[in-house]
């Protein structure tokens, strides 16, 4: 006699069936443009597994997610070019990369300070893109905050928050004005 009734099912075994995140991964992946085997590839995953996801079947883990949310691969690149041009600053200031080719020769010691200098002002406004990603996404908060109930201390974040924008859309303009300023 074979008994299943205590048998789990296979097709359930530590899943969820949360159509929630099925939802919000195939919305992901058409606006990205992509089919479930392009979005497999993308991630480097089966496209079994793609389809499990898509289906409600597994639960696609937080990286499926983070692969294929623009914003979210935004805030990491914007973090990963800081961080690259931190470690190449600290690489030409110890001299374990020297000739950088600008000046009248390869080995001209002003090129360090050029690099350096350049790779800081990069740096810079790498930030202020940060910053302008946080201040937006403060105030869209605030919005939110304000719609949802509208109490004084909601009001008053959305006014700070608009400040705050404010004086970072400033700055964007004037480093804007910077770059696209002739040399």
């Amino acid at each position: 006699m074979n008994d299943e009734s205590n048998v789990p099912s296979r097709a359930h075994i530590g899943y969820s069936r949360d159509s929630r995140d099925a939802d919000r991964l195939r919305l992901l992946i058409s606006n990205a443009g992509l089919s479930q085997r392009g979005a497999a590839r993308e991630l480097g995953v089966d496209e079994r597994t793609m389809r499990y996801w898509c289906s409600g079947d597994q639960t696609p883990p937080t990286m499926a997610f983070r692969g294929l949310d623009p914003l979210v691969r935004h805030r990491e690149n914007l973090a990963r070019m800081i961080q690259n041009n931190e470690e190449q600053i600290a690489a030409i200031q110890t001299g374990k990369i020297t000739g950088m080719g600008y000046g009248d020769s390869l080995a001209d010691p002003s090129s360090a300070a050029i690099e350096v200098a350049r790779l800081r002002k990069k740096n810079e406004q790498l930030r202020l893109l940060q910053r302008q990603d946080a201040a937006w996404e403060r105030r869209q908060a605030a919005m939110t905050a304000v719609v949802q109930l509208p109490t004084a201390e909601a009001i008053a974040e959305l006014d700070a928050s608009w400040e705050e924008l404010q004086a970072v859309e400033a700055e964007v303009a004037k480093l804007t004005a910077e770059i696209l300023e002739p040399r």
